[in-house]
């Protein structure tokens, strides 16, 4: 049939499926694993060939394994709630525990006040602006004390860019994991 293109790789006709053009990974995914399953029949031995067990076997292992993928993506959601519910269960509970680098924390706090998105999200103007802002430059001038020791009442939970929750405590920002001591106000 002319014009029928076929994939040198898979023998299939796939006109749907292009490949990512994200940023590559370590990790095999279904494509890459019926790929190699094609390349494995192609290049088995006429004369003693694979049995349908042993490629019912491997096809049974990808799919365990996908299936232990989705089983700790779930459990990472799960654990990111726990700790987003403990660290809210702190809010009006005096503790003691250490503060970090409250710079980025600070800079999303106030973009998303400012301009209703993430500071990573702000064009260049936006950006200059809540860096200008009093809460940014407090953050910044205190630095110096990151790793200290900070007792107070927990005001708020404030998350990072990657969904980790710190408390807020008095304009600093403690880390939530650093907690020693926690009581009532």
């Amino acid at each position: 049939m002319p014009g029928l293109q076929i994939d040198p790789v898979t023998g299939l006709k796939n006109a749907t499926y292009t490949p990512s053009k994200g940023t590559p990974s370590n990790e095999l995914g279904q494509v890459d694993f019926m790929k190699l399953i094609i390349a494995q029949m192609r290049n088995q031995n006429p004369l003693e060939p694979q049995k349908d067990s042993d490629w019912m076997a491997q096809m049974a292992q990808f799919e365990a394994l996908n299936q232990m993928r989705a089983v700790a993506s779930g459990m990472k959601a799960l654990q990111g709630l726990a700790e987003l519910t403990s660290a809210a269960g702190l809010i009006g509970k005096t503790v003691t525990g250490r503060q970090v680098d409250a710079i980025a924390i600070t800079r999303d706090l106030v973009a998303r006040e400012k301009f209703g998105r993430p500071f990573a999200k702000l064009t260049s103007p936006e950006r200059v602006a809540v860096n200008e802002d009093e809460r940014v430059v407090a953050a910044a001038a205190d630095l110096p004390n990151a790793g200290k020791e900070v007792t107070g009442v927990v005001e708020k939970v404030v998350m990072d860019s990657s969904g980790i929750p710190f408390l807020y405590v008095g304009g600093k920002v403690l880390d939530l994991f650093t907690v020693s001591q926690v009581q009532q106000p």
